[in-house]
């Protein structure tokens, strides 16, 4: 009981870690407990068994998604649409094998929802997915799969409040807890203050492949600026990359945090999204200023942000950035802001670890059973 199997369920590429917001929250979700990873599709073009992770190539399911477009890899995956047997054959015989079953969202449940009897369940939200799809052409058929999910957990962990309510308001969910992942709560000295530098952070994802557009858009109109962009949303081929702009592609930690740590400002101008951007929680341990969107600051609804973050529609990014760079005071008052906020996520969030709920959840599940 005090050691139980765990099975987590992941589609896309989820190594290394740090390849995107949700590979690092699968990765870390049970970090040190007898846990193995599994994942199809996305860009992995060979297996990959790498100590606890089991990567499966799935190309097939990714190019034909890639031509049907409308956010349909997803969709292709819950639906089995070309997954190898191989891998279908293996998740079963690790479920079969394992105690507690976590799917990394809801799509892998109508797949593998015959081997789950007796397992406890736990969905594991990064977002409220149907939610997300409100405007897809895929909305009914993601609303009735995450229904299901919620109905059929035991326990079910949500990144934000409004998708916590979102749960409980249209799903009934019942054993609802908010987990939310800081990156183990560590901190860093920002040495941005009299820099010129620029970042943002980015897998290669619908929305940031949009926020580095329209980053795109504004480098042009302010030269005297650097703008770094860190992770693999540089696979995607943006044209006319202006010479201030610098893409560094995946790097790892101790590289990250010299770019971060030496930026006076960093961006989040996501236009669609929900759950919790990681990229602001990175930001607000490194003690960073933030412009963003009204949709990038979701999550923080419950702290006082004002003077940490700028939040803008997008219009005025340029205006705001050249006069945030000329008022060096402001930026200093700014950081300090973020530093209090990245104390209080830590003060109210860090005891909330997904790997405590999760254990403590299934302890009472299984004595019941028992009793």
């Amino acid at each position: 009981m005090d050691n139980p199997a765990i099975v987590q369920i992941c589609h896309g590429k989820i190594y290394p870690p740090y390849i995107s917001a949700y590979a690092l929250r699968a990765n870390n979700l049970l970090k040190g407990y007898n846990t193995t990873i599994v994942s199809t599709g996305g860009m992995v073009i060979r297996d990959n068994f790498t100590n606890n992770i089991r990567e499966y190539r799935s190309m097939v399911t990714t190019i034909y998604s890639v031509v049907k477009g409308n956010r349909y890899l997803e969709i292709a995956i819950s639906r089995g649409k070309f997954l190898r047997k191989k891998y279908i054959e293996s998740v079963k015989s690790i479920i079969s094998k394992s105690d507690i079953v976590i799917l990394e969202g809801p799509w892998q449940y109508y797949l593998f929802r015959g081997d789950l009897k007796g397992k406890y369940i736990v969905y594991d939200a990064h977002n409220a997915e149907s939610l997300l799809r409100k405007t897809n052409k895929y909305y009914e058929y993601a609303l009735h799969l995450e229904k299901d999910l919620v109905t059929a957990s035991n326990l079910i962990l949500t990144v934000s409040s409004q998708d916590m309510d979102y749960f409980i308001k249209s799903f009934n969910a019942k054993n609802i807890f908010m987990a939310t992942h800081i990156l183990g709560n560590s901190t860093y000295q920002w040495k941005g203050e009299n820099s010129k530098d620029i970042v943002f952070i980015g897998s290669i994802y619908g929305p940031n492949i949009d926020a580095v557009n329209f980053i795109l858009s504004i480098a042009r109109d302010l030269p005297d600026f650097r703008f770094n962009i860190i992770g693999n949303v540089n696979l995607h081929r943006f044209p006319h990359i202006p010479g201030n702009v610098k893409f560094y592609g995946m790097v790892n930690d101790e590289e990250k945090n010299r770019i971060l740590s030496s930026s006076f400002l960093a961006l989040n101008p996501v236009f669609e999204g929900g759950g919790r951007n990681v990229k602001m929680v990175d930001y607000i341990m490194h003690g960073i200023p933030i412009i963003t969107t009204e949709i990038g600051s979701r999550g923080f609804s419950d702290y006082n942000f004002r003077n940490a973050f700028i939040v803008d529609s997008g219009k005025n990014y340029v205006s705001i950035i050249n006069k945030i760079a000329s008022d060096r005071e402001r930026l200093k008052m700014m950081s300090q802001a973020v530093e209090e906020l990245g104390n209080e996520l830590i003060r109210k969030e860090g005891d909330k670890e997904a790997s405590r709920i999760i254990l403590q959840e299934y302890n009472k599940w299984k004595s019941l059973e028992h009793s």
